[in-house]
């Protein structure tokens, strides 16, 4: 843990020296703060600058969030991750670029459903769980990229995905 947190901090370090860079430069009138996040909510982000100063910014419901350079919402920024905050004076941020280690869940069941926006599966428990699907979420088996039907009701399938977050990869490992 020693050494993830040394490397962020290497890291931001490097960014702050070298300046804003292209990923970083703020149109005229705009402003970008830099910083490891302290804490999130719905109407500001709390970033502890590289020399600890405190740095409370607005956001708001037009405020753009990336994730490791994905789209993303507010609620999966978490403490602890790097920001960079784009924002004009006091006014909510036009965007924040937040970059850490989102941790990733892997339910394992049987398809009981499978919609454009979700996939349904039961688990060996019997609980059925729906999990969210979005143009990212990658269909694979043995490895390899499979058409998303391949993870038919019956399969037997590995959804890897965010704890509350769209599915990563679906892994069919038994066809239905």
């Amino acid at each position: 843990m020693k050494i993830a947190l040394r490397v962020v901090l290497i890291a931001l370090g490097a960014l702050l020296l070298a300046g804003p860079g292209p990923a970083l430069a703020a149109p005229a009138g705009l402003t970008t703060d830099q910083g490891v996040v302290q804490s999130v909510s719905p109407t500001t982000i709390v970033l502890r600058s590289l020399d600890g100063t405190l740095i409370t910014l607005a956001v708001g419901p037009a405020t753009r969030v990336k994730l490791n350079g994905l789209p993303a919402q507010l609620s999966d920024v978490q403490p602890g991750f790097v920001a960079a905050v784009v924002h004009r004076g006091a006014r909510p941020a036009v965007v924040v670029r937040a970059f850490g280690k989102v941790p990733l869940v892997t339910d394992r069941g049987i398809v009981t459903a499978l919609a454009s926006l979700s996939i349904a599966v039961r688990t060996a428990s019997g609980a059925t769980l729906s999990i969210p699907l979005d143009a990212s979420t990658r269909f694979r088996r043995f490895g390899l990229p499979v058409a998303r039907a391949a993870a038919r009701p019956g399969a037997l399938v590995e959804v890897v995905h965010p704890a509350e977050g769209p599915a990563r990869v679906v892994r069919v490992l038994k066809r239905g």
